[in-house]
């Protein structure tokens, strides 16, 4: 029998993984931080970020990066790894200890976000990107194909804008639900003209009768879809707790795990919507 245990792995990488991501990590930070101090072509790093970010660096005979790095805010601390890159690939022309220092930094940098579980992606570049699974960017992807073409330019407008919200270094949950929510409002309202707004009551109402009709010859597919349909009404009620309503406090961001299965199971009806629209043909 073959041993199938990882051989030279560290415990906690093999046997301690968060299944959640996290937006920050001071660990992250702190083994930056090293790397950055180990470095002699860091050494005007500092002064550099300064005058890019305007931000306050600590310095005691030289840069401080763990007291620098743990005092910045999250998109200043995500920032600065972009500047870093740019950086040491800038100094590369004018000579250097390490010629290779930026790509070594680019790997050190996605090493660390890797085995801290933060939820981002690093880019060829050293830009910083919001990490989401692939089943999400299928999703999304699939409905921003399905609303191609002029009539769904504006429920397309929607939808981007709230996928732009959750790219962020700072993601923000509430703009991505608004958006994908307005993408399938606009959908809705195309295929119901008389509909001011949507709300799950129309749903069931308009949305139920059209299912019926589109699965016609399946009473098997009618019913399921009946099923759809009321899920489709539970998730307009869902997002109606992040919008914007007259004379209402503006809600608090809704938790990240929250945000993206929102936003993903928006999308499966967003692309079910032009699917319905296709049919009535209005």
């Amino acid at each position: 029998m073959s041993d199938t245990k990882p051989i030279g792995q560290r415990f906690s990488q093999v046997y301690l993984r968060r299944d959640e991501l996290l937006q920050d990590s001071q660990r992250a930070r702190r083994r930056l931080a090293a790397w950055l101090g180990a470095s002699e072509d860091a050494s005007d790093l500092g002064e550099f970020l300064v005058a890019e970010l305007g931000i306050d660096l600590v310095y005691q005979y030289g840069w401080d990066w763990v007291a620098s790095l743990a005092k910045l805010g999250t998109p200043d601390f995500l920032d600065s790894i972009t500047l870093a890159y740019r950086h040491f690939t800038q100094k590369k022309r004018g000579g250097m200890r390490d010629p290779s220092s930026n790509e070594k930094f680019l790997e050190v940098c996605r090493r660390i976000f890797t085995e801290e579980s933060l939820s981002y992606t690093i880019d060829d570049a050293g830009g910083v990107h919001f990490k989401v699974d692939g089943e999400f960017a299928a999703n999304t992807n699939a409905a921003v194909s399905a609303i191609n073409g002029a009539r769904f330019g504006n429920a397309r407008a929607e939808f981007e804008k709230g996928l732009s919200a959750l790219s962020g270094a700072t993601p923000d949950g509430k703009e991505a639900i608004r958006g994908v929510f307005g993408a399938a409002e606009c959908i809705f309202k195309l295929m119901f003209p008389r509909t001011a707004k949507l709300i799950s009551a129309d749903v069931a109402k308009n949305l139920g009768a059209a299912s019926q009709s589109l699965y016609a010859s399946d009473p098997a597919a009618q019913r399921a879809a009946s099923k759809m349909v009321a899920s489709f009404a539970d998730w307009v009620d869902a997002c109606h707790n992040y919008r914007h309503e007259q004379g209402v406090e503006d809600p608090s961001q809704p938790p990240l795990d929250l945000a993206i299965e929102l936003v993903s199971a928006g999308a499966g009806f967003v692309r079910w919507l032009a699917r319905f629209d296709r049919h009535l043909g209005v």
